[in-house]
């Protein structure tokens, strides 16, 4: 019999491993404070960071080395082709169309004094061969009249009388006189005039032009007024050009067989050779253009249409054609020429000084045109003009120039420029 203070066997392998767990446990607890107070320590030893000062680069600029001299105005201007010389042709007389140019179409070409159009002429034909016996007869009846003068002269210098002046002329037949001498230059008026109609049946070209629509066919019974065709001039074209009133007093305007300034006119559209026209300024409206308040100038085109052998190559300037012009304007002397997007705000311009710093200078202006601006004083030869943009431009800020190689992008950045044609006259 076993006593009751002694424990049963079966529980010393479960105390055992009690025991073994609790170790495990606490062992596991003291690993993972060291682990803890280790990190702790880790990080309140580990190396500090400290924050370093950038210097600011200063901005990359690109540079046009200022030069002056004399330089002409050149105006831009856009405009519309109009015709110098139009008009609808009539007859001046009735009849039935018998003839017809085969030039008569649209587009068709002819020379001055052509014939174009030909009425039947019959009844102007015998309307002479009657009014010629009526300048026959009247004729005739003067001569009589002229005998019968002749007459009465003897007949009162036989008489002897004194008579008056009026009873005088009366006596020697002169009313009878006149009124013979009236007729026959009445009759011969309207012979003449019957002629003049004749004439008229054949319908001439007034001057050398182009038909641009045609208002009657072959057999038509045309009256006096009837328009038989629309034509135009091809000898010369005219150019309306629209031009801002500030810019009217560099243009050279026809005086005292002086010519007006020269004028290259261009398509539109840009052509590979960019060929052109030229013409000449021949006058100035009298009233401005309601819309943009623009003064219009009119400029002179010969042969527009290539008619002359010497014009054949050059391009066609056709009515109603849109085109943009450059006049020649005056030449400005000792001047500075810089493109317009280079002045900034207030008439200043920015130039790189010696110490590489941004200077912010004002300039005087003579003139201004829709790419460039020309200055007079404020600018001296060699200063080196800021061509690129800058975003924040304060007077005395340093700047570098841009390098050999790169090219400006704006707001102070910069590209590499491989294209082998660089600007023309930029410092690298």
């Amino acid at each position: 019999m076993k006593s009751a203070d002694n424990p049963a066997p079966e529980e010393a392998p479960k105390k055992k491993r009690f025991l073994t767990v609790l170790l495990q446990f606490l062992l596991s607890i003291v690993v993972l404070a060291c682990a803890v107070t280790l990190a702790a320590y880790y990080v309140k030893t580990g190396p500090e960071a400290k924050p370093s000062q950038r210097e600011p680069s200063p901005p990359l600029v690109e540079v046009q080395q200022v030069s002056s001299g004399n330089h002409r105005l050149i105006l831009s201007g856009m405009g519309t082709i109009l015709a110098a010389k139009e008009i609808n042709l009539t007859p001046g007389v009735g009849g039935e169309i018998v003839k017809m140019s085969d030039k008569m179409v649209p587009g068709g070409f002819f020379a001055k004094d052509e014939l174009l159009v030909s009425l039947d002429p019959a009844d102007y034909q015998l309307t002479i061969m009657r009014l010629k016996s009526e300048v026959a007869k009247a004729r005739y009846t003067l001569q009589l009249e002229m005998g019968n003068q002749r007459v009465s002269q003897q007949e009162f210098d036989i008489l002897g009388q004194k008579v008056s002046e009026t009873e005088k002329k009366l006596m020697l037949r002169e009313p009878q006189l006149e009124i013979q001498k009236a007729t026959l230059d009445g009759a011969k008026a309207t012979l003449a005039q019957a002629e003049l109609h004749l004439t008229r049946t054949r319908v001439k070209a007034p001057f050398n032009g182009v038909v641009l629509s045609r208002s009657v066919n072959l057999g038509a019974r045309v009256s006096e007024a009837t328009v038989l065709a629309r034509l135009v001039g091809t000898d010369e074209f005219w150019l309306k050009l629209a031009i801002p009133t500030s810019q009217l007093r560099w243009i050279t305007f026809p005086s005292g067989g002086k010519e007006g300034s020269e004028v290259r006119i261009f398509h539109q559209e840009k052509t590979g050779d960019d060929a052109f026209r030229t013409g000449r300024v021949i006058r100035l409206a009298a009233d401005i253009e309601e819309q943009g308040r623009m003064a219009a100038v009119y400029v002179a085109v010969k042969d527009p249409l290539n008619r002359l052998p010497d014009n054949r190559k050059k391009p066609q300037l056709l009515l109603g054609s849109f085109v943009r012009a450059e006049i020649a304007g005056t030449e400005l002397t000792d001047v500075v020429p810089i493109e317009r997007n280079h002045l900034r705000e207030g008439n200043s311009i920015w130039l790189l000084s010696d110490d590489q710093t941004l200077e912010i200078r004002q300039v005087d202006i003579v003139a201004k045109t829709s790419q460039q601006v020309f200055i007079t004083s404020g600018l001296a030869e060699g200063e080196k003009l800021i061509v690129s943009d800058l975003t924040a431009p304060v007077a005395g800020i340093p700047i570098k120039l841009l390098p050999e190689g790169k090219k400006s992008l704006g707001n102070d950045q910069t590209v590499a420029d491989d294209s082998p044609a660089k600007k023309r006259g930029v410092t690298q």
